[in-house]
Parts: structure tokens; sequence; C-alpha cells
């Protein structure tokens, strides 16, 4: 299931970014640390391999950017009810946050935020799309329980 990451999964989380073309990776490891260290890293471990790497960004007023890269393997194949459900949990109990938002590249990227429930927070034909998720807007399938404190969304 998703669990924290530690210091010694950071190169391998690294290496996956590097792997999938992921948007904006350092082109050395040492000059990655310094984001890794302000992130809040989850993963979805395969055994003792890293399957898919989940980057919550470093808060700023209750806000935060979410960003996943997964293996070739388990591409698509990740985004279960459960896993959603946990970095859900993680977003709005764990890390006190009123909204996540992410920013897809590709319509298959942007049609999978989508169906999670993430809302446009602009325009859907531009090249890299801004979607939201905050705690009101979560689908039921992935709702938190009444005991599970999290972030009314408000930001007033």
């Amino acid at each position: 299931m998703v669990e924290q990451l530690n210091h010694g999964h950071w190169p391998e989380l690294y290496r996956l970014m590097v792997a999938r073309g992921f948007p904006d990776v350092p082109p050395r490891y040492c000059d990655a640390v310094p984001f890794f260290a302000k992130a809040t890293l989850y993963g979805l471990m395969d055994g003792s391999e890293l399957a898919a790497g989940f980057v919550f960004g470093h808060p700023e007023d209750g806000v935060a950017f979410f960003d996943v890269v997964c293996a070739a393997r388990k591409q698509g194949m990740w985004a279960t009810p459960a896993v959603l459900r946990s970095l859900f949990r993680v977003a709005f109990c764990k890390m006190g946050l009123r909204c996540v938002w992410v920013q897809p590249e590709g319509k298959v990227a942007v049609r999978a935020a989508l169906k999670a429930g993430f809302v446009p927070a602009s325009r859907l034909d531009r090249d890299k799309p801004v979607l939201v998720m905050t705690p009101g807007l979560l689908p039921r399938k992935f709702r938190l329980t009444e005991n599970e404190r999290m972030n009314d969304g408000k930001f007033i």
C-alpha cells in the first residue's frame, strides 16, 4: 500500500523521475535532494521496488501541488480507489491541507485526474491545465470516515 518514503528511497524516486522524463528534474541527484527535503514523499511499493512515487509540494497557506510518477509497467494501474483514498487522507488529514492541485501533462493524464474527481481551475485546452481537489470535492468513493479529522477546505 502507500507508505511515506524515507531518505533511502530518494535515489530510487529520482531514477524513476529521470526514466519517465518527469518535467523539471535536475540533471544530478544531489541537486534534487533539497527539493525532496521540502516535499512530502509517498510511494507505492511492489515488494522492495518503487512502483509509483507521490509528491506533495511544500504547502503554502494550506495549498500544495501533487504529482505522480510511476514505473512504466504500472502506468494506469496504480490509481485504485484504495490508493487514491490513502493519498487524499495524507493530504487532508495528515498534512491538514485545504487544497491540492495538479498540472497533468497530456490528455490521458487530464482524463485520469478528472476521473479521480479533480476539477478544472483553468481551461482544459491549455498545454498544462490546472486541476484542484479539496475535501468538499472528494467523490463519495474517496471520502474519509467521520472519525478522520480533516481540514474543511475553506479558504477564509
